[in-house]
Order: structure tokens, then C-alpha cells, then sequence
């Protein structure tokens, strides 16, 4: 998981360096912010798999858990909300990468 939050912490300063440079600042903070949250899913994750929660169930919490926190970020920052869903979009692939990562590591 740690390496999820820190290869999407580093990506989100990366998408605000190039869009402030690029002049679309407002979608690079909506990208940035929807990877900080993304990044949060491993965790969310661990949690309800400790708590045995049936896995459609967990899926569908998390989904909408993320989802209402991504809309909830593009009201308060005021980017658009696709940028903020793609960005955690984007922490997923990160998220699938860091876990193939780890897997070939063993």
C-alpha cells in the first residue's frame, strides 16, 4: 500500500507541475487530488477485508465511499469532476502496477 500512495503522491506533483505549466491548472489539481484519494482504496480494502465483509458488498461501499469523496473534492476545489474520477482512476492502474510489482518481488 505504500507504495501506491507514494507512486500517486509523486504522479499528482508531476500532473500539477505539467498543467500549471500548460495553463490548465484546475484540471491538474482535480487529477491530482482524485489520485490522493484513489490512493486510499488499498486501505479501505484492508479495512473490510478485516472486518469480513462479504466482497460485493465491500465493493459496492468503497465504489460509492470513493465516488462521494471524489465529487465532494471537485465541488470544494472547483475542478471538474471528471478530472478528480480519473484521477482515481489513474491510483487503481497505479495501485494494479505496484501490486504486480510486489508479486514478482516473491
Amino acid at each position: 500500500m505504500r507504495d501506491t500512495v507514494a507512486a500517486s503522491a509523486a504522479v499528482a506533483v508531476v500532473v500539477l507541475l505539467v498543467a500549471a505549466v500548460s495553463g490548465q491548472l484546475t484540471l491538474g489539481v482535480g487529477l491530482g487530488a482524485g489520485l490522493v484519494i484513489g490512493s486510499l482504496n488499498g486501505r479501505l480494502v484492508a479495512a473490510l477485508v478485516a472486518r469480513d465483509t462479504p466482497f460485493v458488498m465491500g465493493s459496492v461501499v468503497r465504489m460509492a465511499i470513493l465516488s462521494a469523496v471524489a465529487v465532494l473534492a471537485a465541488v470544494m476545489l472547483g475542478t471538474p469532476a471528471y478530472a478528480v474520477l480519473l484521477g482515481v482512476g489513474a491510483a487503481q492502474l497505479l495501485m494494479v502496477g505496484a501490486s504486480i510489482r510486489q508479486g514478482l518481488r516473491v
